[in-house]
């Protein structure tokens, strides 16, 4: 949902905020724009300790977040007054390590149960819209009312699903028997081992939160490898495991299914890959809807990254194709080494593409990175209500563009650094309320008759020195630290180096680097005036 925000309430915030308002920018665009958003927490979490709860939010004016807690579901539920509050800027949230707009969570404080996270993130611009974030669900237990018994223990070697309990010196053998046995919310512990199926898992699809499935204490997460399958149920949360496929041929062949957008699942701190290779067999790691959440971990071997609703400080290393194109909300990423061999793939950093032309994808890519890509970098048509915010994208051995053709509506590149691929406006491109603002760009350019109307610049510096496009312009050599090596940071000298404008809601770089009130262009902050090891 969305709604307008009346001006009085912005004319207060701007005065708040002052300097870290966009000045003088609030009307550029030809009609009202919403706040692009998105939760950064994983749902349904149970948590006894202190608990951080963020949403990523970006405006072209810039954004507050106005939280609400609930305890109870239904006609039960009550507002707990003390835990809502307005967040009026983004900080480094200690549990994510992502400067976002977040609180804290005291279980202390709340009733064992349900916990509703309600987000309103408001645009400081005058007659702009709010966007109400989907409700987050979550679940308080510092009473440890919510019991979830004894982990069971499964040995896919020495197991036995009839003779065994569950228990560490009797385990069963299979997940399946496992998961039957475990209660909603419980733990399965498996012992070393290659040859655990994730397939036909059974346990229905009324789990209110996560049941982990987990490598026992003590094994290390190469020693459990898990094979392909339909679990065919919902909320399984699995940690420090390896997941793997393998297809009998190059094929479309997936390591988890889904069913049809019913049931969702959690890997966290996993390692995916396809025992084929990238080019052998080909490999995605969800398929058939599955709603998918990863956090950490690492992809390889594959076609594509995965394809997720949020996807958290994951690297991809050694793909086909795609990097971040099926996550809807992609931070703290970074893919190294896209290369499509003799397979025909035309692989690329991040993709929009819709087959309907009445439809739209929106999403958030913040804090990500692409080095060694034989591939495109931002690329496609129909994005609506998107953010690209410090991005990094290495070009390697290849001819390929950036480019867009076709409908972009309110979409926001904010401290990309592209330093080595061409920027293109292609023939049937349509901007609407886009922003580029605080890049580095090696050039831009409209081709095939289209033009850049609709498309804002600002302060954004560009290598090729005929592409000064827009406001506050600079062109020539950027003096990067060391672009041979792989480091964009800017020399002091560069015309790029502290010549940005504030961005309220931006206010640190890919690393965390706080960018202070005159920003860099380009992805990387300056460190007291000089810079340090490339990022990898």
């Amino acid at each position: 949902m969305a709604r307008k925000v009346a001006g009085g309430v912005c004319a207060l915030i701007a005065g708040i905020w002052g300097a870290a308002l966009v000045c003088g920018q609030v009307s550029l665009g030809a009609t009202p724009t919403r706040v692009i958003a998105a939760w950064d927490v994983v749902p349904y979490q149970v948590f006894d300790t202190p608990f951080h709860a963020g949403v990523v939010a970006f405006h072209e004016t810039g954004c507050t977040v106005q939280f609400t807690v609930c305890s109870g579901v239904g006609e039960k539920k009550t507002e707990m007054k003390e835990a809502s509050r307005t967040v009026r800027a983004p900080t480094l949230n200690p549990q994510t390590n992502v400067w976002e707009y977040w609180i804290p969570l005291d279980p202390k404080r709340l009733p064992d149960g349900p916990v509703e996270v309600q987000a309103r993130c408001m645009p400081l611009g005058e007659s702009h819209i709010a966007t109400d974030l989907p409700p987050l669900m979550l679940y308080a237990n510092a009473g440890r009312s919510l019991s979830f018994g004894a982990p069971v223990w499964v040995d896919c070697e020495k197991g036995d699903d009839g003779a065994g309990d569950g228990s560490e010196t009797q385990p069963l053998r299979t997940i399946a028997a496992a998961v039957r046995k475990v209660p909603a919310g419980g733990t399965v512990y498996l012992k070393p081992g290659k040859d655990y199926s994730a397939d036909r898992l059974g346990g229905g699809k009324s789990r209110p939160f996560w049941t982990t499935i987990a490598a026992a204490p003590g094994a290390k997460r190469e020693d459990v490898e898990i094979g392909p399958g339909r679990p065919g149920t919902d909320k399984l949360r699995f940690f420090n495991v390896t997941l793997y496929a393998d297809p009998p041929r190059r094929m479309y062949h997936t390591i988890l299914a889904g069913e049809n957008g019913s049931t969702s699942v959690w890997l966290d701190d996993c390692v995916m890959y396809n025992k084929k290779g990238r080019w052998g067999g080909g490999g995605e790691v969800f398929g058939n809807r599955y709603v998918a959440y990863v956090t950490g971990g690492m992809t390889t071997e594959m076609d594509n990254g995965p394809a997720a609703v949020l996807l958290r400080s994951h690297r991809i290393v050694k793909i086909t194709s795609d990097a971040f194109t099926g996550a809807r909300t992609a931070i703290n990423c970074n893919v190294e080494d896209i290369d499509p061999g003799a397979t025909g793939a035309h692989p690329d950093f991040h993709q929009s593409y819709v087959a309907d032309p009445a439809q739209f994808n929106s999403v958030i890519l913040y804090n990500c990175s692409g080095r060694r890509c034989v591939s495109q970098g931002f690329f496609g048509h129909n994005l609506r209500d998107s953010a690209f915010v410090n991005c990094l994208f290495e070009k390697h051995n290849t001819v390929m563009y950036s480019q867009y053709g076709g409908p972009l509506d309110h979409v926001l590149f904010f401290h990309l650094t592209v330093p080595n691929q061409t920027w293109l406006w292609r023939g049937g491109f349509k901007g609407n309320n886009c922003y580029v603002v605080n890049c580095l760009l090696a050039t831009m350019r409209a081709v095939e008759g289209s033009t850049m109307d609709g498309v804002t610049v600002r302060s954004t510096h560009f290598i090729d020195q005929k592409a000064a496009h827009g406001d506050r312009a600079t062109s020539g050599d950027p003096l990067l630290a060391d672009a041979a090596s792989g480091n964009y940071r800017l020399a002091p000298e560069s015309p790029a180096f502290r010549t940005g404008e504030k961005l309220q809601c931006v206010p640190a770089d890919i690393e965390g680097v706080p960018y202070g009130d005159t920003p860099n262009r380009g992805c990387y902050a300056h460190k007291g005036g000089t810079d340090a090891d490339p990022f990898h």
